[in-house]
């Protein structure tokens, strides 16, 4: 594997290609370079995997999962919606040749290589929809727990200091 044509060259076309994308989309500036990162970490991810011979569902799924995770940080950060980044992220992991390659031969009438292709496409949106939805699940899980446990957490102390108070009247 060569890293410089396989990972580096890709992840600065993709940053680019990215930015103008983002843009389209009228991001603000302070959020556009970070979209485009996510971007890059996508294609990183994909690229390395790939790269290890992992197969290429595997790989989609894992970079999906790392850039929603990379966009669900970020929009704690910045205050921000996750799909602010998370949009632009997933931009290189979309199937866009797999589809193409699909509606060509359907055009054409080739049908048995229609369906195969047809499949491929569905397993990557697939992975890609599967990578996002269990790591938003995942958050959204720690979230509610977390709020459920503070919540406890206050009436345990607002219970403890209405004894205390009590037991101050008392004397």
């Amino acid at each position: 594997m060569d890293i410089l044509n396989d990972i580096v060259v890709p992840c600065l076309i993709i940053f680019v290609a990215c930015i103008a994308f983002g843009m389209m989309f009228n991001i603000l500036r302070r959020h556009l370079i970070a979209a485009a990162i996510g971007a890059v970490v996508s294609e990183f991810v994909y690229s390395l995997l790939t790269g290890l011979e992992v197969s290429e569902v595997k790989s989609i799924f894992l970079a999906a999962a790392a850039v929603a995770l990379y966009s669900e940080i970020l929009a704690r950060l910045f205050r921000s919606p996750v799909n602010m980044y998370l949009v632009v992220s997933i931009i290189p992991l979309v199937p866009g040749k797999t589809i193409y390659d699909t509606m060509i031969t359907l055009v054409l009438g080739d049908s048995e290589s229609f369906l195969s292709r047809l499949l491929d496409t569905f397993e990557a949106a697939g992975a890609i929809a599967m990578g996002i939805f269990m790591v938003s699940s995942v958050v959204r899980l720690i979230k509610d727990f977390r709020e459920a446990n503070g919540r406890k957490i206050i009436e345990a102390i607002h219970g403890l200091a209405s004894k205390h108070d009590d037991n101050i009247k008392k004397i």
